[in-house]
């Protein structure tokens, strides 16, 4: 039963919502086998597909990508078979769908090194966008770009880009992460080199600080731009 804002996703999105529903139900299979998705419409395209990410989208497409999933158009596949399991496999009335994927640790169990994580902000007079770059355990690259809704200094874009980038880090609970950007003060600040004199930095600072401390191994260090 959708509830709250899902209730104004569109019928993609509340595709992929079931998606991510199916996959609470039944990771352990899933992550054992290729997953043939027998649907309408390809749902973790349309996910991978989009340029500039939301929170949401950003979270489940970092899921997706843990699953081997190839789609099968629905008009391959009779109506019988699907309702055949739908019966077999009743729902409880009571049950609610979410998105919130309280014990995704599995995913993480196994294994020690951490993953990366590249982070940049930049700001414009027309606008200002954050980018992050995952690489996995497994060395896939994992890319995801924001536009910020409000004009800020390059700066605060980068702190928001680090801000996004760990908090999704964290949503997925990754336990060891290593951070790459390319701002030497925001670093420096964050490790206590420099005081955060401007105020406009303050809370971002204080956040970001706070979403470090959530990690049980976490680096940050500086990259040349041209590297980032």
């Amino acid at each position: 039963m959708l509830t709250g804002p899902e209730l104004n996703y569109t019928p993609i999105e509340k595709m992929c919502l079931a998606l991510i529903f199916a996959i609470q139900k039944l990771r352990h299979y899933m992550k054992a086998f290729t997953v043939h998705l027998i649907a309408r419409a390809d749902s973790v395209r349309y996910v991978m597909s989009k340029p500039v990410l939301t929170e949401r989208l950003a979270k489940w497409a970092l899921l997706l990508n843990q699953y081997e999933i190839i789609y099968t158009p629905a008009k391959a596949v009779k109506g019988q078979a699907v309702a055949d399991f739908l019966a077999d496999h009743p729902i409880p009335a009571n049950w609610e769908i979410s998105d919130d994927l309280p014990d995704e640790q599995v995913f993480f169990a196994d294994v020690s090194p951490a993953w990366m994580m590249f982070f940049d902000g930049s700001a414009r007079k027309d606008g200002a966008g954050a980018g992050v770059v995952f690489v996995s355990l497994e060395r896939h690259v994992l890319p995801y770009s924001f536009s910020l809704s409000e004009l800020c200094s390059n700066n605060v874009a980068e702190y928001q880009a680090l801000i996004m980038g760990l908090q999704m880090a964290v949503e997925m609970k990754i336990l060891s992460l290593e951070e790459y950007g390319d701002s030497m003060l925001m670093i420096n600040q964050l490790l206590t080199h420099y005081e955060v004199r401007k105020d406009d930095l303050i809370p971002y600072h204080q956040l970001a600080t706070q979403l470090l401390e959530m990690f049980d191994f976490v680096t940050l260090e500086h990259v040349p731009r041209k590297d980032n």
